[in-house]
């Protein structure tokens, strides 16, 4: 597995995040779960009270520079991340529905939105493990939060697990 060098970003500006969202056609995508609203570091989720259903996509730019359809809070989460200039680059396809969820795949990462509707940030050698593991509809589940820096590397929150990536490589725990 190679090492990331990628240093924390601040998130882009409203203005930059609205004009990476300019385009937006009505889909209907459904995920269902109970969430009691609340994100965990900085995914993107629905409020209690709102069913975890996805009523419409954005497109955000795709490959060939065509477009591709995402679900909205994969979309909004891309572009407070910093859009296509940003750490994720542009999307590689269209969302691929998984476990009651989905998962978006971009030119450095991946957005995985959970059924309760809350979008986190994938990457690296941590992305690459969550693979192998089996990703969302494996035995980790979904993620909990974004990756977040620890001595030495970054670890991952799963609903059955962690991922860390420390001294060069990734450890992958259940329970």
């Amino acid at each position: 597995m190679r090492r990331r060098s990628r240093t924390p970003r601040p998130l882009a500006s409203a203005p930059v995040a609205a004009a990476a969202l300019a385009v937006v056609t009505a889909v209907t995508l459904t995920a269902c779960a109970a969430d009691d609203g609340e994100s965990d570091q900085g995914g993107t989720t629905t409020p209690a009270s709102s069913p975890a259903s996805v009523t419409s996509s954005s497109a955000v730019p795709g490959p060939d520079g065509g477009t591709v359809g995402l679900p909205e809070p994969v979309a909004e989460r891309w572009a407070e991340l910093g859009g296509e200039a940003g750490d994720l680059g542009r999307a590689t396809g269209p969302a691929t529905d998984v476990a009651g969820g989905s998962v978006s795949d971009f030119e450095r990462g991946t957005i995985v939105l959970t059924p309760a509707g809350r979008a986190f940030v994938v990457q690296g050698a941590i992305l690459e493990a969550y693979r192998e593991a089996g990703g969302p509809g494996g035995e980790l589940g979904f993620p909990t939060s974004d990756e977040t820096t620890t001595d030495g590397g970054w670890v991952s929150a799963f609903e059955n697990g962690s991922i860390a990536y420390v001294d060069g490589r990734p450890v992958v725990e259940t329970r």
